[in-house]
């Protein structure tokens, strides 16, 4: 099976015995929001390998500025611990503090190599392409505290980010996959209720492979996005009536989205090799919101970047061909603009909000009755 990045897959769980040897220490705490607890677990179970806690300085500014770690491993994203300049002033290198959930629980600690400031125009620039604030990422570095705490993790047995049973770790996907005899495994990373552009692509990525992993990024995302009960209903009907079973695999990344374009496909594709995944399908836009990347931004930068150990699916526009009579792309759809009927995924969605069924064309009826039949479709509702 593939070795995960840095080969080596990241454990930063520690014993039932250490985890209480560790409370009766008298130690400062911080408190967590749940997206950064979700980064602790995505640490500790080895999604974010070599990771193996919240990054320093030298980290988070080599990635910012080159796509790399210190030690020349390409990282594309900072995975960053924020504090107020009141627990700051608190902390000395070298310290072990606790880390608290919203609900005051501990769920793990950090051992602060090191705190330090950051610019945060700067890093929204390098990061996101942008300072507008408009853009969602921008906002969550906007909403930061003034400093960084960067050190490596421990996290508490027992704590999970998502108690779904189909949130696997990257030790539980690889199990998964050598039980199913599967030694090529496609990885699909989504956001959205499919539409049959989206299938189109899982299916054509699995003929190249063994199997198939589905595994919708589950957490925070923007206004209008939709709701994470949506998307796993969605794929839940959407598998069962239009896929071979024994070929997908349907599990979760739970992770907030950053909506960084090119930066966040990188990062997507190195998530599912840690997983087991040996190939990753890019599509159209992947990680995009609004016009702030090109379409094919997520396809030209594996070319820029040194080769990850994952082999990137580049997939194009696809579309409902009249003509052809089928979902095709355009690379293999010889005919006219006007026999396409693209799957605009805001027109999908304003007509899922109006209750009225998307063209079967273009979504499955079942999926459309699926999500039309929940109380909440999108974020913000």
């Amino acid at each position: 099976m593939i070795n995960p990045h840095g080969n080596n897959l990241v454990n930063r769980r520690i014993s039932e015995k250490e985890e209480n040897n560790l409370k009766q220490k008298n130690l400062l705490s911080i408190q967590i929001s749940k997206e950064l607890e979700l980064d602790l677990f995505n640490i500790a179970d080895g999604c974010f390998s070599p990771l193996k806690g919240f990054m320093s300085r030298n980290d988070f500014l080599k990635v910012l500025e080159d796509w790399t770690l210190e030690d020349g491993t390409t990282w594309p994203i900072p995975i960053v611990l924020d504090i107020d300049s009141s627990k700051a002033e608190k902390i000395n290198p070298g310290d072990e503090v606790f880390l608290e959930n919203s609900d005051g629980e501990v769920v793990g600690t950090i051992t602060a190599e090191e705190i330090y400031r950051y610019d945060t125009e700067k890093t929204c620039e390098k990061l996101f392409g942008t300072t507008d604030s408009e853009h969602p990422g921008v906002q969550l570095f906007n909403d930061k505290d003034d400093f960084f705490i960067g050190g490596e993790i421990k996290a508490f047995s027992g704590k999970e980010a998502h108690p779904d049973p189909r949130n696997l770790s990257p030790k539980e996907t690889r199990v998964l996959f050598k039980g199913n005899g599967w030694d090529t495994i496609v990885g699909f990373q989504t956001r959205n209720v499919p539409h049959r552009a989206h299938e189109y692509l899982q299916k054509s990525g699995l003929e190249n492979v063994d199997g198939l992993l589905i595994q919708p990024k589950i957490g925070k995302k923007k206004e209008g996005d939709y709701t994470d009960e949506a998307i796993k209903k969605a794929y839940d009907t959407l598998i069962e009536n239009y896929h071979f079973t024994d070929k997908v695999e349907f599990a979760f990344f739970t992770s907030r989205m950053l909506y960084a374009g090119p930066r966040e496909a990188v990062y997507d594709a190195i998530v599912r090799k840690n997983h087991g995944c040996t190939h990753f399908i890019v599509g159209r836009d992947h990680a995009g919101v609004g016009d702030y990347y090109d379409d094919f931004a997520g396809h030209n930068i594996f070319d820029e970047i040194e080769d990850i150990g994952i082999k990137p699916l580049f997939y194009h526009y696809a579309f409902f061909c009249e003509k052809c009579d089928g979902i095709v792309s355009e690379k293999v759809c010889p005919h006219s603009r006007e026999k396409r009927i693209e799957p605009s995924g805001t027109k999908i969605r304003n007509m899922i909000k109006e209750k009225e069924a998307p063209s079967e064309k273009i979504m499955r009826p079942e999926v459309y009755e699926t999500v039309s039949k929940l109380d909440r479709k999108f974020v913000g509702e």
